[in-house]
């Protein structure tokens, strides 16, 4: 690495440190004194979208994923298995269902421990119903839909916060930036795949639940593959809303506002709801992408060992850390975490020990990780995150916030 005075990476020592030894009862005079004579492997099968529509972000969860090991191995393996270290299988999902599901089945018949992924709330779907067939502890590093954990699933844990979630928050973060300036008249669009239709169904009953005053005036779905949305924009531009929610991937979330731009089509704000693609990189490098919201998981930018991974994953891979990677971090913290208490590889045993999970030691917004009956991250975070000079900052909640909201955002006249 060429930056040596400043980008040193985590020590093994700042890492034991910063983990608290990773585990909640890693005490040094809780590890056996007697090491194996030598340590295995433990493999770990890993699903994520390494082609397809969401091949970018798919490659920035494999880079978390890979950091973690690579953290977790060098701080000394899993002591209570004699130091033995991880070691991951990943392989692509090709964002497509059907896939994921045939590669989770592959996956399993090579000796693996456990499964992670899948980002694709669809492709999770699919992974969660092989996983819970084979007992195949599968712990879910992306992905939102409440569906997945509502199916009885007893092999399932996710640290991800849930849809639910996350728009609950969403909608406080929202009625709170938008104070001085309510919003009355909202138009929603969004992408036609699993996540496009599952956040939607979820967020237009509460919206009036949540005491929301707002006149969602139209529903307008486009196509996964749409290669326009002029006319998706027109129709909206026509009802005149003062702001739009959009679930979106980050070609189709490129394409909004480059059409909305053209369109001259001005409203107070843009406001991704559980919007992928607002937050990958791609679309806040888009100039036109400024101001737009996004609620949102995220990475904790304020809590120091979250902080120096954000570094070494920047400076190792040259993309910003955000969920993508975050996230995927943490689950190899937890399924470290769980191994080192169930002392064995045993799949009922790691199971048992991932519902007993609580770990405070992360990188991603919120408290603590801890599974309820569901396998839901109890814990898990989110927030309002705004675009500002081509960088998304956690604008709510107050307690995570890196910077203030800008709202109403200027029109497109005034933007330089």
């Amino acid at each position: 690495m060429n930056n040596k005075g400043k980008n040193k990476g985590i020590s093994r020592r700042d890492f034991l440190k910063g983990t608290g030894a990773l585990v909640a009862g890693a005490a040094a005079g809780q590890f056996p004194t007697i090491l194996r004579a030598a340590p295995k492997e433990i493999l770990i099968g890993a699903i994520e979208p390494l082609t397809g529509n969401a091949a970018e972000a798919g490659q920035m969860a494999t880079w978390g994923l890979e950091l973690a090991v690579d953290h977790i191995n060098k701080a000394g393996g899993i002591k209570s298995m004699g130091g033995a270290k991880l070691a991951l299988k990943v392989v692509d999902s090709e964002s497509k269902n059907e896939v994921g599901a045939m590669k989770a089945e592959q996956l399993i018949r090579q000796d693996i421990v456990c499964l992670v992924g899948a980002f694709l709330s669809g492709v999770t779907m699919a992974v969660s119903k092989v996983a819970d067939r084979q007992k195949m502890p599968f712990v879910i590093d992306v992905s939102t839909a409440d569906q997945i954990t509502q199916q009885g699933f007893e092999y399932t844990f996710r640290v991800f916060p849930t849809t639910t979630r996350l728009l609950d928050t969403g909608l406080d973060g929202i009625t709170e930036i938008t104070k001085a300036r309510p919003i009355k008249k909202v138009v929603m669009m969004h992408i036609s795949e699993f996540q496009g239709k599952s956040v939607t169904d979820l967020l237009l009953p509460m919206i009036p639940k949540k005491g929301l005053k707002w006149d969602v005036v139209k529903t307008i779905t486009y196509p996964e593959n749409a290669m326009s949305l002029a006319s998706e924009v027109g129709e909206a531009k026509s009802l005149k809303p003062d702001a739009i929610l959009v679930v979106a991937r980050q070609r189709d979330a490129i394409m909004l506002v480059q059409e909305m731009y053209k369109q001259r089509f001005d409203v107070d704000g843009v406001f991704g709801m559980v919007s992928p693609g607002f937050a990958d990189p791609g679309y806040q490098k888009e100039k036109l992408s400024g101001y737009s919201f996004n609620v949102t998981p995220w990475h904790d930018e304020v809590q120091p060992f979250a902080k120096k991974v954000a570094e070494e994953y920047q400076a190792k891979y040259k993309k910003p850390f955000i969920m993508n990677g975050a996230y995927p971090y943490d689950t190899i913290l937890v399924i470290a975490d769980a191994l080192e208490r169930a002392k064995i590889t045993d799949k009922d045993a790691l199971r048992k020990a991932l519902r007993e999970t609580r770990l405070t030691q992360k990188t991603g917004i919120g408290k603590v990780i801890e599974f309820d009956d569901k396998g839901d991250n109890k814990g898990a975070g989110a927030g309002l995150m705004q675009i500002q000079q081509g960088k998304g900052q956690i604008v709510y909640p107050s307690y995570a916030a890196t910077a203030k909201a800008v709202y109403p955002a200027p029109p497109w006249k005034d933007r330089g």
